[in-house]
């Protein structure tokens, strides 16, 4: 299903090509939407999920923007091609873990994707590299409004947009930023960084997004409120705080280096001859690792890696785009052993000499 050419294409979002790329990895904007007299997924039967996800897939395509992407229906798929797509932030575990008739209309850079009978009828998704909220909102706003010509939302004059979940109604707005904050993690700054960035409204979660743990010293950063604002005032409060965490993970780097700069190098080398030398690897350890190493990058002291080749290894390394890129299904031990062969391939054989 899969060509050798998308395992190792990686997705737009992680090609480090965006604005302020060295703090935020990817900008992501999600809309929750449902379609009006119709059951919500947990609640629809068999015969109406499928249904839903061929009206929602024939929409989709109406518009001139996902002419060329392409529609995947999960009850067709194996468990491996679904893992792959939530490996790329295509999908959720939510979709993977339902049933019947659902999946995903995407384009071939994971720029856009539109989810249908998750939590949801529609959750729709643009990203991008660094942080670029305002364009990734323009775009799917376009989206939204042009999928709303072709069906009909469940929308309430007072309530809004209707969600199955409560949090998600009044807009279905949620804007994300995935950031990589090693420095305030140095400095021991993060938590009260993070505890300052809660009370003004703003989720944090892990690497994979809801329901994952804090890995690499990456944050995935949301906003909380949907409903009581305008999509653009959500934005615009959600980016006025990222852009202070970027300062603050600017200084905290400039204070590494000027008060700590040996045992700054002394981690970033010896994250390289572990990932270099090591015969297992999991994928916690590759993250936290290869944190180190991009910290390197991006403050000048690495310079015979890019953060290109250090995204394409952890993408490669997860567990689907494993299997499929080795044809093969692999056991967690084997997993591990091949993981740190195929690191130890894809890095120089030394640095700073």
């Amino acid at each position: 299903m899969f060509s050798p050419d998308m395992i190792e294409r990686v997705p737009a979002w992680f090609r480090n090509n965006g604005p302020d790329a060295d703090c935020v990895i990817s900008t992501r904007v999600r809309l929750a939407r449902n379609l009006a007299d119709r059951q919500f997924p947990s609640k629809a039967s068999l015969l109406e999920r499928k249904d839903i996800f061929e009206e929602v897939v024939t929409a989709v395509k109406n518009i001139p923007e996902c002419t060329d992407c392409t529609s995947l229906n999960f009850s067709q798929m194996d468990k491996v091609a679904q893992q792959f797509l939530f490996e790329n932030r295509v999908v959720s575990h939510d979709l993977i873990d339902s049933y019947g008739d659902r999946g995903v209309i995407c384009d071939r850079d994971s720029n856009i994707s539109v989810m249908v009978n998750e939590e949801d009828h529609i959750r729709m998704t643009c990203m991008a590299s660094g942080c670029q909220p305002v364009q990734v909102w323009e775009l799917l706003s376009m989206l939204d409004d042009d999928l709303g010509k072709q069906v009909q939302y469940a929308y309430d004059a007072r309530r809004g947009f209707l969600t199955s979940c409560p949090t998600n109604s009044g807009t279905g707005f949620r804007i994300s930023f995935l950031m990589h904050l090693p420095g305030l993690v140095l400095t021991k700054t993060i938590d009260s960084v993070l505890a300052g960035a809660s009370q003004m409204g703003i989720l944090t979660r892990g690497f994979f997004g809801e329901h994952s743990a804090v890995i690499g010293n990456f944050f995935q950063l949301s906003n909380q409120a949907t409903m009581g604002a305008k999509e653009d005032e959500f934005l615009d409060t959600t980016h006025d705080i990222i852009k202070k965490l970027i300062n603050y993970e600017h200084a905290a780097r400039e204070k590494i280096l000027k008060e700590a700069k040996v045992e700054i190098m002394d981690k970033i080398y010896r994250a390289f001859g572990i990932l270099k030398y090591a015969h297992t690897l999991d994928m916690d350890e590759l993250l936290n690792l290869t944190s180190a190493l991009r910290l390197g990058v991006e403050c000048g002291i690495l310079e015979e890696v890019t953060v290109e080749e250090l995204n394409r290894i952890v993408l490669i390394s997860l567990p689907a785009h494993m299997e499929l890129y080795y044809n093969k299904k692999i056991s967690d031990d084997e997993r591990h052993c091949m993981r740190a062969k195929l690191v130890k391939e894809s890095l120089p054989d030394s640095v700073g000499i």
